[in-house]
């Protein structure tokens, strides 16, 4: 009897530890998985402040452009104060008028700019999250793996 006490003693222990190292290893793959999807999110993160980083240079560039054309505009229509004849008025209203349309047309290509830019950035934000989404599912998908495997392991033994 006390043989038999000791087998199924014996027996017990050994598939105590069998699943106790099914545990351990389900853990080790879980906290793998977990500082693989910190680390994808950390990557994502980064990639969108630098997206957004330079959708802000773009539009800062873009605001400095538009500033300097208007103020060219501007010079031109103080011109048309200066005129002491008509003649001097009249060229100078063409000319800030033509000096207007430009100023509109370098705000327009600059503001154009600015916002491809920040679609490029929102769009380089959007993929750098998609793809730690994706790491993030194949990291916990290894690791839900290796828990099953170390249970199948645990209870052939």
């Amino acid at each position: 009897m006390k043989k038999i006490v000791a087998a199924l003693a014996s027996a017990l222990l050994v598939t105590t530890a069998f699943a106790q190292t099914a545990a351990t290893d389900a853990g080790k793959a879980q906290l793998k998985a977990n500082s693989e999807k910190t680390e994808a999110q950390a990557t994502a993160n980064k990639k969108k402040a630098e997206a957004q980083h330079d959708a802000a240079k773009a539009q800062a560039s873009a605001n400095e452009d538009k500033a300097s054309a208007q103020a060219d505009a501007d010079k031109e229509a103080a011109k048309l104060a200066k005129a002491t004849t008509p003649e001097e008025a009249s060229d100078a209203r063409g000319d800030a008028a033509k000096a207007q349309a430009k100023a509109n047309q370098k705000k327009h290509t600059a503001q154009t700019k600015a916002d491809k830019k920040k679609h490029e950035a929102a769009k380089d934000a959007n993929v750098a999250q998609a793809k730690a989404d994706k790491e993030k599912v194949e990291a916990q998908s290894d690791a839900n793996k290796a828990a099953a495997d170390a249970k199948v392991d645990a209870a052939k033994k």
